[in-house]
């Protein structure tokens, strides 16, 4: 069942999204045979080549202090250059919408310069992993919110093609900064990053690594923001991620507003044939309820007529009653 995302047209609302599993062109094109209607290439990080530069400037013959910036630009050069062209035989080997996922450290010029590059070689949308971790407790949220918006217009002013902002759950009121970044040019919105949050091993008295995988519950974290972006922000275009397993999900994605979701942790565990399940999932669900395309029912369950805060309320008091009330139902 098709969809629009981004002003492009998805011959389903099913997205790999940046993963391993569209790391080459070959998995791009292995997407779109299992119905995809979009692939989010595997992202470029900035970060990779600054670490990659620091481990082999210790090793640099060079006699000069600055060994490190030119091996990083060397280093960045080359990862750029095999970046955009995975961009360019992605769109070589597959008919559906490649969107390039760029992931840099700061709010420095890095960002427009790749954005640019991608959209040269052919991309046909931009995502931006943009999170700022707060580490000063001087800086004011509305100045990290500010960065946010400014790279945002920055990037928008330098391509032509559509730019969606992949933002994280840690934001106090994510309706105002998403409504900056669509006064700033940004087309769309995913939600929400996944973080690979650390464990702690309480014998080895350390961090260790926890599992970055999602869990088919973690939808429920979505859905009612979700429901109240479809009314409060219906000019951005909504992606949900993370906790998206079946064709339930994708379902209550579509009915609280999304456009699209993006799948990863379910191929990993099922394989790309997860796609085709929740696809046809999807189009079984629309003709037993009698929808013949996903505008006739998405945005159905969205909070315009309903008073949420009151909704939300009665529910939690409904399963937590008062300790007076717990008493006298016993």
């Amino acid at each position: 069942m098709k969809t629009s995302y981004l002003g492009l047209e998805l011959a389903a609302p099913v997205i790999v999204s940046s993963s391993p599993y569209t790391a080459t062109a070959a998995q791009v094109g292995e997407c779109a045979r299992h119905g995809a209607g979009a692939v989010v290439l595997k992202s470029i990080f900035e970060e990779q080549i600054l670490h990659h530069a620091a481990a082999l400037e210790p090793h640099s013959e060079s006699a000069y202090g600055d060994a490190e910036i030119y091996l990083r630009r060397y280093l960045g050069d080359d990862y750029r250059a095999r970046y955009l062209q995975l961009v360019r035989d992605a769109r070589t080997e597959a008919d559906l919408p490649v969107v390039a996922s760029i992931n840099c450290l700061a709010d420095n010029g890095a960002w427009v310069e790749y954005a640019a590059a991608m959209a040269d070689a052919g991309a046909t949308a931009i995502e931006l992993n943009l999170f700022f971790r707060p580490a000063d407790p001087a800086e004011e949220g509305s100045r990290i919110e500010s960065r946010y918006a400014d790279v945002v217009a920055r990037v928008t002013k330098a391509v032509r093609i559509p730019v969606a902002v992949k933002l994280p759950q840690r934001l106090t009121n994510v309706y105002h900064v998403a409504d900056r970044l669509a006064a700033n040019g940004a087309r769309g919105v995913v939600l929400f990053n996944r973080f690979f949050e650390p464990d702690v091993d309480i014998e080895r008295i350390a961090f260790v690594e926890g599992s970055p995988y999602s869990e088919p519950s973690e939808i429920r974290e979505l859905l009612r923001t979700a429901a109240l972006f479809t009314s409060l922000l219906p000019r951005l275009d909504l992606a949900l991620t993370t906790g998206i397993h079946d064709g339930g999900a994708v379902v209550k994605s579509l009915l609280c507003g999304a456009r699209a979701v993006e799948v990863c942790t379910a191929i990993h565990r099922e394989g790309l044939g997860a796609i085709e399940r929740m696809n046809e999932f999807v189009d079984r669900w629309a003709d037993r309820h009698g929808f013949g395309s996903v505008e006739e029912f998405r945005g159905r369950l969205n909070f315009r007529d309903d008073p949420a805060q009151l909704s939300q309320r009665v529910q939690y008091m409904r399963f937590f009653p008062s300790e007076e009330e717990g008493r006298h139902e016993l």
